[in-house]
């Protein structure tokens, strides 16, 4: 969605909200006292609304989006908006009995608020589909890149770009196409000269730097967009970044977005204030469990294990004893199954639960590990894992997590080590706070995060 667009939908979001407190209040007679009282709540929604929609996906809709994103954005932002009105509402008590109210407006709102999405997503994605609002564009450049740059555009008309012209020095496959063909590149200026186009895209290796310094000089002259497709644009991935050393630009063909000081910040932040929490209410159930585990089986209660973390650097990684006591040299190189004869009754329920990890908060609050993050692996398996999985080792550049994006969708216990590791590169590429919040409300509550714990 475009970034106008954005901002109507983000609007209108609150128009619902506003409206569905506002009726629902109304209709249920909700004295005076209580109605200035949801004006205050309603300052709130807006603020707590922004901070959602900026760290989310939730305004970020158009013809490529899909049914399934749209309803799982929407769904955990209204459900993160509803967690904290509600907690703020019951901590507050500013409501008294018409508490209830207020799950009503939301849960009504998130309806409201989900069909605008789905109505909006079809009728851009239909009327691109039959031709409207197309971009016209002008291709100039050569090879395989072209080739393949023409077929995507030919074969998905929801991108909502005709091609109106095709410059080139190879005729190669020109052939079939409807837009007009030139042979000779220096033709350019003419046609864009004489015909409209919104944007320009320049393709493949240009051997005369001149030209395409010329071809940018006319796209700015002509006051037209453009944007440069190199041939080694498959090194690039997709969310790429132009980075500088010194005054020298520089593309990195990974975007980090944990490499920005600010981002390192907010999830340090964000990491030692919810350790310190859960550590607090979670003491008890240590005592609980550290008990359990003594009585069960001989051996320690704490179990540490050296395990590789960020930029490949060793950390002592703290969880509760779930198996029997045994030789360094076996837990640190035989891998867990179900079955794993090692794992006592109390430590498979503790597995199982993850109870398991709740010690790792200790190592997130001295900075070793992360609330969310790729699960850490033991130097063994790194060693053996690398070898057989190239990029193995690039889970590496973000610091390790209790939970990561893989054991929320059940990659984890003896599953596919290749799709972990998608998982994980996908969260070193993509990660924001929205991210980590989502991350870990699927831990809990997706079906998927429990079904392969063993």
């Amino acid at each position: 969605m475009e970034y106008g667009n954005s901002r109507i939908l983000f609007i209108l979001d609150l128009l619902i909200i506003f409206l569905f407190f506002f009726a629902i209040f109304r209709l249920n007679n909700a004295p005076s006292g209580i109605l200035i009282k949801h004006n205050i709540i309603m300052i709130i929604i807006v603020i707590l609304w922004f901070l959602i929609c900026v760290n989310s996906d939730v305004l970020r809709i158009n013809s490529l989006s899909n049914i399934i994103k749209i309803f799982k954005d929407t769904l955990i932002a209204y459900s993160v908006l509803s967690s904290l009105v509600i907690s703020i509402v019951l901590f507050v008590n500013i409501f008294g009995s018409y508490d209830k109210l207020i799950i009503y407006s939301l849960f009504f709102s998130f309806l409201l608020s989900l069909t605008t999405r789905l109505v909006y997503f079809l009728i851009a994605k239909y009327l691109h589909i039959y031709g409207c609002y197309q971009k016209s564009v002008l291709i100039i450049g050569n090879g395989q890149v072209k080739d393949q740059l023409i077929n995507k555009f030919m074969s998905s008309p929801e991108l909502g770009i005709h091609i109106s012209c095709i410059l080139t020095d190879d005729d190669h496959n020109l052939c079939a196409l409807s837009p007009s063909n030139v042979d000779q590149i220096d033709q350019y200026y003419s046609y864009m000269s004489n015909y409209h186009f919104d944007e320009v895209f320049i393709v493949g290796q240009f051997n005369d730097t001149n030209t395409l310094q010329y071809v940018i000089k006319l796209c700015e002259l002509k006051g037209i967009r453009f944007y440069i497709f190199p041939d080694y644009f498959e090194l690039i991935k997709q969310w790429t970044i132009i980075n500088s050393i010194g005054n020298l630009p520089v593309i990195a063909v990974r975007n980090e977005p944990l490499n920005i000081l600010g981002n390192r910040i907010i999830k340090r932040s964000f990491d030692i204030l919810v350790s310190i929490l859960c550590l607090i209410v979670f003491s008890p159930l240590f005592l609980i469990i550290s008990i359990a585990i003594k009585l069960s089986s001989p051996g320690p209660i704490l179990f540490f294990q050296e395990r590789i973390g960020n930029n490949n650097v060793k950390f002592t990684l703290c969880k509760f004893r779930s198996m029997l006591d045994q030789p360094l040299h076996d837990s640190d190189t035989i891998w867990t199954t179900s079955s794993d004869s090692r794992i006592t009754p109390i430590g498979r329920i503790l597995r199982k639960t993850n109870l398991d990890e709740l010690p790792q908060l200790w190592n997130v609050l001295v900075g070793d590990m992360s609330i969310v993050g790729p699960r850490p692996e033991r130097e063994y398996f790194v060693e053996k894992f690398s070898q057989e999985i190239p990029n193995y080792r690039v889970r590496h550049l973000v610091k390790s997590g209790i939970t990561g994006l893989a054991q929320a969708n059940g990659w984890r216990g003896n599953t596919s080590i290749k799709k972990r590791i998608e998982c994980d590169i996908y969260y070193l590429e993509h990660w924001s706070l929205w991210l980590d919040l989502k991350i870990i409300l699927l831990t809990f509550f997706s079906k998927d995060a429990w079904k392969n714990a063993i």
